[in-house]
This record gives structure tokens, sequence and C-alpha cells, in this order.
């Protein structure tokens, strides 16, 4: 039987939540409402959207303080940052170190992780042969999801 988003979503917090009382991490209520919100968006999610998302519930928010969350969220692998996008994604596997790579959709957004310490660690053997010395590495690769490349060649003229 296939799960909900809602218990999909659900099984997400509970598993972060379960990794920061774990490894003694202070996911404190508006650290958990903002990875809340970065897990039920679609899309990679901005600060100012998160921002906006929390206002019903806890009213004006300083965005200094959702950036104090994003940081912690970051640090401790709860969240991605998509570079391109300035915005964040939920990590498909927290509490797992692992490099991955992000496949983005043009029209849509949706966003999907793909976890490739294989693909991070050719990359990074490959710049020292060039005297680059690797300080970070994010790769991301846009163009159409399954859904979205299917409705444009449904339109596409023969």
């Amino acid at each position: 039987m296939a799960t909900s988003t809602a218990e999909h979503h659900a099984v997400r917090l509970a598993h972060a939540e379960a990794h920061a009382a774990l490894h003694g991490l202070s996911l404190t209520p508006l650290r958990r409402q903002v990875y809340a919100a970065i897990v039920a968006s679609e899309r990679p999610v901005g600060a100012y959207e998160l921002l906006a998302a929390l206002e019903p519930e806890r009213g004006r928010v300083p965005p200094t303080t959702v950036y104090r969350a994003l940081d912690f969220l970051l640090e401790h692998g709860f969240v991605h940052r998509i570079e391109s996008k300035n915005a964040f994604v939920a990590c498909c596997e927290v509490g797992v170190p692992h490099c991955s790579q992000f496949l983005m959709c043009d029209r849509c957004g949706a966003t999907v992780e793909i976890p490739g310490d294989g693909f991070a660690e050719q990359l990074s053997h490959s710049a020292p042969a060039h005297g680059f010395e690797v300080h970070r590495q994010v790769v991301e690769l846009s163009g159409l999801c399954a859904l979205c490349a299917r409705a444009s060649r449904a339109v596409a003229p023969t």
C-alpha cells in the first residue's frame, strides 16, 4: 500500500527528530518548522518563502532568525542548499554522510537529490591532475522532469 504525502513527510520529520536526539542536536520548534516547510515543498524553497510560510503560525519573524535556523539545518545535514536558486531542499538521507547531485526541472521546479559519492570522487580525482584544489563541489543538472517532458512531447507539433 502506498503511503500518502502527509505520511511521507511525517516519516521524514520523525527521522530528523530521532537523528537530532541521537546526536544531541537541538531541533528547536523554529528549526523544526523551517525543516517541515522545506520537507513539504515540492521544489527548492527560499528563505523569504519560508518567512511567509511561518507567518500565519508565528507572526512576523526576522529574516536573521530563519537564516540561523537554515545555517543549523545545513551544518548538520538536514537540508542542502541549491546554489543556482539560492534555495533549500530536504536531504534525502539525514544522518548519512554523502555527496549529492540534483536534478532540477526548469518548468515545474521539482528537484530530486541523487546521492553519488562515486561520481563526486571521480570529479575530485580529476581536478588535481589539472593543478586544481577542490574546496567544495556542487553538481546541479537542469532540464525537464519526466512529467514535464511527457507534457512537452504531447503538445509538440509533429
